[in-house]
């Protein structure tokens, strides 16, 4: 039997394929074929579209989680989701679902963060985009919600307009917040400038009904006033001292991530802003030239180009893997 003999170039470009398939998993797909659990926000879509367009690139993979199942039986259900993505944004082309080569299952695409960005490349007919995939089941995938920061708003007038919507106000102090916020029933958990919170429910705690119900009190003031989306759970006494016009916070209740398929297969859609997924070695300053997502070529191909780029990337010495949080100020 013949000796195979592995030279130091090849052994160093597996080692760069190998950490590239442990750290990360990116790929180009078509747009069509993912799905959305969540609106976009027409607005920063039309932005976003103009910026892309004007830039000739876009930013960032966008983070996608893979779903198996064993069969296509939900395949109507999830073309429900073209009526249900929101005011103004592009609807998928297909039903969301991808045939994947000698297996007999079904592997969903589910846009966890960046619909806005679809929905962008959807206006301007671009085909193609660059995904980073995770798969949704596994635990290091978790699953938060971010806080609505509200500026220029009147306390009086937001209790009024969710008290119109049948929707019950009542006190709780800011320390029982994470109590009341995990009640079934909690819509969201309002703490204002001058530090009172209130809790928001209704009487029926099925997911269905709270979704319709954030629609409703989100609209209360995102018509009038403007919002900001952080993360602010353990600093947030210190939220209205950094934001000087800031009137009010909403907290809302953390969906889990069977829930957020439950309702996707029910073609139900969360408002934008909601839903915040943390994945663990996310890749971030990867451009890609629109002049690639709009060609012509099989992904096929295009997966390979991808594929040769990192490892020339990653072997350059031109990728950073950071352990650390990081902030950045180019978004």
């Amino acid at each position: 039997m013949n000796n195979i003999s592995i030279g130091k170039d090849e052994l160093e470009v597996m080692k760069e394929q190998d950490m590239q398939k442990s750290l990360f998993e990116l790929r180009f797909v078509h747009t069509e074929d993912l799905i959305f659990h969540e609106t976009c926000d027409f607005k920063r879509t039309q932005k976003l579209a103009e910026e892309i367009k004007r830039d000739g690139h876009l930013k960032n993979p966008v983070l996608v989680g893979y779903i198996n199942t064993e069969s296509t039986e939900d395949t109507e259900n999830t073309e429900k989701l073209s009526r249900h993505v929101g005011s103004g944004c592009p609807s998928p082309a297909k039903g969301g679902t991808q045939q994947q080569p000698n297996h007999g299952r079904v592997e969903k695409l589910l846009v966890l963060d960046g619909v806005n960005r679809i929905s962008a490349l959807r206006l301007l007919n671009i085909p193609d985009v660059l995904v980073q995939m995770v798969d949704y089941e596994d635990k290091k995938v978790k699953l938060s919600s971010w806080d609505h920061l509200i500026f220029n708003a009147q306390k009086e007038e937001i209790i009024k307009k969710i008290k119109d919507l049948n929707l019950e106000v009542s006190f709780c102090p800011f320390n029982w917040r994470k109590e009341a916020l995990n009640h079934q029933k909690t819509i969201s958990y309002f703490l204002f400038r001058d530090l009172k919170g209130f809790v928001v429910n209704n009487g029926n705690s099925a997911p269905e009904e709270k979704v319709k119900n954030l629609y409703q009190l989100i609209a209360t003031y995102t018509s009038r006033s403007e919002i900001c989306y952080l993360d602010s759970d353990n600093h947030l006494l210190s939220v209205f001292e950094h934001f000087k016009n800031s009137s009010a916070i909403n907290l809302i209740p953390r969906f889990d991530k069977k829930e957020i398929l439950d309702l996707v297969q029910k073609g139900i859609l969360l408002p934008f802003g909601v839903t915040r997924f943390i994945v663990p070695h996310r890749v971030l300053g990867l451009e890609v030239s629109c002049s690639v997502l709009r060609a012509q070529t099989p992904l096929s191909e295009k997966n390979l180009f991808l594929k040769e780029l990192l490892t020339y990337r990653i072997k350059t010495k031109k990728a950073k893997f950071y352990q650390e949080s990081v902030t950045l100020f180019n978004e």
